[in-house]
Parts: structure tokens; C-alpha cells; sequence
């Protein structure tokens, strides 16, 4: 497999122009634009999904393509900028994509969303936990594995009120959508609607004087739960804070949207006992006995020297999804394969989801974690696995999204 070129701003793999195929650019090639983030405060979980994207890439060429074609993928640095991606996008494109895929910011994903309806596209979300993505702002080409902010809210909440009862919560929250609708999604599961919240600047710099003094706010009011609504870089930064500021002993620290990378590198004591929620982690599929995430695990693992994130297992769901729907519908054609992926059930990596037709959210099992401290077998044994929820119980019904997706036109 020859290696690819990630360049940061959008890098155009060697294309054969033709104009003249409406789907699959040529009739030997099926051509898929990745927009991640490879700078920027998620660029670690952005490595990961690079490296599961090759992996996917890989493994499908050996199984002799796409229908006979081969994957050329576009690669785009999405810096997790909305601005940036859909100049990436847009470039997509025009150079004949038929799926775009990619991402760790609600932000990009919501603005990719809305620019892939416009012109036909599919859009398989990776890295993308707000509840807008399939609720107010969902499409009917967009598609997300992926869990959303009230399933891992809600799994989350069933531990925490059980082992937290009547506590006083305080929530420091990135200020954009993904931060707002699990603030909220927390609130509403928790009981604590009036709880104090800070609002954090997204990509707010490591050391900045605004972490501090949000903590310092929730330690004057005396705060017991202290719910940190950040993720990647943001979230590392806070938890240095709050550790220099001794407050793991002073108050439960809760992550809602935990992932490997935001707790590696930090000290055992800094990672003991913090709280979470996670759709997938590399050791669920060794607990729960789950022999196609053990495979993926182990392939990933011998080909990088390391295990595969939560991001990288969507990455590489979402370009085995798209190989399926091609090969069901027999067919690249966007609206053919919306259809093949409407209602589809699938055991991947972990245990049976379907991919709902109404509003495009899969249901999958949401995992309770709790960061380890001492005791741990190697640096990438860092949670332990609480509980696992279905996401039948979880997911909103109807009644509580009542999204109207667009028609789909023969």
C-alpha cells in the first residue's frame, strides 16, 4: 500500500481528471474526501482517524475493492474550523467525490452536513457528538455512527445519580454546539438545571487564565460534581488546572465525552476516578467477547504500535458502511446508497446497531468509564469499563425529535 501525503491545509491526491462519470469519478477508482483535523485542538484524535481510514483502505483492496474499483481517498486539514472545511469540501467536490467523511467538530460537521445536501452528496459523520447533527440540523444525506450528546448524557446520568445523589454540580462548557446540547442533555438527566455553567472559548489555549478561573468558581461555590464539557486539548488543559488547583480531591470530576487520548500522558493521580461515557474503546471488545472489534483492534495495533481510538473505529466503520451500501445497492449513486443505509442493521466492532431511517442516528451501546490510576498493565490501559447501556433505552424517540428529513428524489 503506498503511503499518502498529509499535508495541512487540502492535499489532492494525483487524479486522473474525467468528467465525463457522474458517480466514481472512473471506472477503475471510487473517490472519498477525508476532512480531518490534523492541527488544532483535536489533531491527536485526527491522527487516529488518518491512520483507520489507510487501515479500512487497506483491507478493501485486498478484498479486491469497491465493486472492482479502488479507493482514492482526498485529504483535507479541517483544523476544526467550519470555515476551513467547507473551503475542503467544496474543493471535494469538485473533483468528483461521492462520499464525503471525517471530522472531530460538531461545529465542521454540522456546516459539511449542510453543504453536502446542497449538492448531492453523501456525508458519513465521524468524530461528532452534538445533538444537532440529527435533530435541528439533520439531512437526508448525512449519516451518523457515532453516538449523540443525549445517549452518552443519559448512560452517564444513570451511574451518576445512582452514586451521586443530591450533589451540587458545576459545568464548565465549550461555547459551541456540541458543548451546549450535552451541558444540556447533562442537566436534564441529572436534575440540575440550575446548576452554575461557564462558558469556555473552543480552542481556548493550554495555560489560559480562563481555565483557572472557572475553577476557582466552582470551587467558591462549593461545588461536589464538576462536569468538564470540553474535549481533546481543551479538556487536557482543564484537567492540568484542576489538578494544580487539588481539586480531584475536593469534587468527582466528570468528562461526558471521554477518549483515550485526552487522558494519556497525564499522571496516574490526575486520571484516578474521572467519570465518563464512550461509544467504543479499544478493550470493550476483549470484555464483552465482540470478535470483529478484537480483529480490528489487532490489525491497527500491528500496523501502528498502538491501539485504535473511539474516532478511528467510526473512521473505519464508516468506510465499511459505504463499501456495504455500494455492494448491496450495486450502485454509487448517493440516493441509492441513502436508501441501502436507511433502517440497516450491522454487527462491526462491537454489538448489533441499526441505523435509524428517520433521522439518521445509529443506535449502539453507550460504555460508563472511569479513568484509571496506579495498577495500570501499559500506557494505553486507561479506563476501566463501568457499565454498558443499550441504545434502545438511551437514543430519543420520535415524540422527542421530531425531525422531518428531505424527501429523496428518484
Amino acid at each position: 500500500m503506498r503511503r499518502f501525503r498529509f499535508d495541512p491545509v487540502v492535499v489532492i491526491l494525483a487524479l486522473g481528471l474525467c468528467v465525463s462519470p457522474v458517480h466514481g469519478v472512473t471506472d477503475q477508482e471510487v473517490l472519498i474526501g477525508l476532512n480531518v483535523p490534523q492541527t488544532g485542538p483535536y489533531a491527536l484524535q485526527g491522527k487516529d482517524q488518518i491512520n483507520a481510514y489507510a487501515l479500512a483502505k487497506l483491507e478493501i483492496e485486498q478484498q479486491g475493492g469497491i465493486l472492482g474499483r479502488q479507493i482514492r481517498y482526498l485529504v483535507g486539514d479541517s483544523q476544526s474550523s467550519p470555515e476551513v472545511s467547507i473551503r475542503n469540501v467544496k474543493q471535494f467536490i469538485e473533483e468528483g467525490v461521492d462520499m464525503v467523511t471525517g471530522g472531530s467538530s460538531s461545529a465542521v460537521a454540522i456546516a459539511v452536513s449542510n453543504l453536502c445536501q446542497s449538492q448531492s452528496k453523501l456525508f458519513m459523520a465521524t468524530l461528532t457528538y452534538s445533538n444537532d447533527l440529527t435533530t435541528k440540523d439533520a439531512h437526508r444525506f448525512t449519516f451518523r455512527e457515532t453516538y449523540n450528546s443525549w445517549m452518552a448524557s443519559k448512560a452517564l446520568s444513570k451511574h451518576l445519580n445512582a452514586h451521586f445523589p443530591g450533589k451540587k454540580y458545576f459545568y464548565v462548557t465549550s461555547d459551541y454546539s456540541w458543548g451546549w446540547t450535552t451541558r444540556d442533555s447533562m442537566k436534564q438527566f441529572t436534575g440540575t438545571r440550575e446548576a452554575s455553567d461557564v462558558l469556555m472559548p473552543f480552542g481556548e489555549p493550554i495555560g489560559s487564565p480562563r481555565y483557572r478561573a472557572a475553577i476557582q468558581k466552582a470551587m467558591d461555590e462549593r461545588a461536589e460534581v464538576l462536569v468538564l464539557v470540553l474535549f481533546g486539548r481543551d479538556m487536557m488543559a482543564a484537567l492540568q488546572e484542576c489538578m494544580s488547583m487539588g481539586v480531584r480531591h475536593r469534587m468527582q470530576i466528570v468528562v461526558p465525552n471521554l477518549e483515550m487520548h485526552m487522558v494519556l500522558g497525564s499522571s496516574d493521580e490526575s486520571t484516578d476516578g474521572i467519570l465518563g461515557a464512550v461509544p467504543w474503546y479499544w478493550q470493550i471488545p476483549y470484555k464483552y467477547g465482540f470478535e470483529g472489534g478484537k480483529r480490528f483492534v489487532e490489525s491497527y495495533r500491528a500496523r501502528y504500535g498502538k491501539p485504535p481510538c473511539s474516532g478511528a473505529a467510526t473512521a473505519y466503520t464508516n468506510i465499511m458502511l459505504y463499501k456495504w451500501a455500494v455492494e448491496q445497492s450495486k450502485s454509487f449513486d448517493p440516493k441509492a446508497l441513502v436508501r441501502a443505509l436507511e433502517g440497516h442493521t450491522f454487527t462491526m466492532l462491537k454489538d448489533e446497531q441499526t441505523i435509524r431511517s428517520w433521522d439518521h442516528q445509529t443506535l449502539q451501546s453507550v460504555y460508563v468509564v472511569k479513568g484509571k490510576g496506579a495498577g495500570k498493565k501499559d500506557i494505553w490501559d486507561v479506563f476501566d469499563v463501568l457499565e454498558a447501556h443499550k441504545g434502545e433505552e438511551l437514543a430519543q424517540t420520535r415524540e422527542e425529535n421530531p425531525v422531518r428529513l428531505e424527501p429523496l428524489y428518484n
